[in-house]
């Protein structure tokens, strides 16, 4: 695993505890997930595209049917993942982190978590329009903060303080100011 992330094959998601930042500092390296370089060549890999690339992820995402589940939430996380590290800013390494309870029996976990502009945002990831938030909700209050973000194929919303994002516009979210009402103002 270790060769495949030095070539640039995968990017690791480390759990972080996400006490305060930097976020790198509550990391706990026994716990870490990894997504592919590219969701086309993923597809690809996978049998499930015939010319791999943007239009057959598009596809997958937007049009897959009830037999792609099985896949289709974690190529989604992928392509928010993959999101977060384009349009971060490509001066500075940008690491990727996820939070889970780590409490025996607790199944909690939120996809990712960032830091922006002193501020640890979570952002959950849903593969269709609907779902619940439970483990976004839970991280919130346990690390009382007032804002988070949901992307999935909705359009454009506010839950409560969480912002819900179309996964096509997750890359603004690095571009957008946090107001006073929670709410990141380029969007909403």
């Amino acid at each position: 695993m270790e060769l495949l992330k030095n070539a640039g094959l995968i990017t690791p998601v480390i759990h972080s505890s996400a006490n305060g930042l930097p976020l790198g500092a509550g990391i706990n390296a026994k716990f870490v997930k990894y997504i592919f370089l590219d969701s086309g060549l993923l597809l690809r890999l996978l049998g499930l595209g015939d010319t791999g690339g943007t239009s057959e992820i598009s596809k997958f995402i937007l049009l897959g049917t009830a037999t792609d589940l099985v896949n289709k939430g974690h190529i989604t996380e992928m392509v928010a993942g993959l999101e977060l590290l384009k349009s971060s800013i490509p001066t500075q390494k940008h690491d990727l982190y996820y939070w889970q309870n780590l409490s025996r029996g607790a199944q909690a976990e939120v996809d990712y978590v960032i830091a922006k502009d002193s501020d640890i945002i979570p952002i959950e990831v849903k593969a269709g329009t609907s779902g619940s938030m439970k483990s976004m909700y839970q991280f919130m209050t346990g690390k009382q903060l007032d804002y988070g973000i949901r992307t999935s194929l909705e359009n454009f919303g506010k839950l409560n303080h969480i912002d819900i994002i179309p996964l096509y516009a997750l890359s603004n979210i690095f571009h957008c100011k946090i107001n006073n009402k929670g709410t990141c103002s380029n969007f909403i």
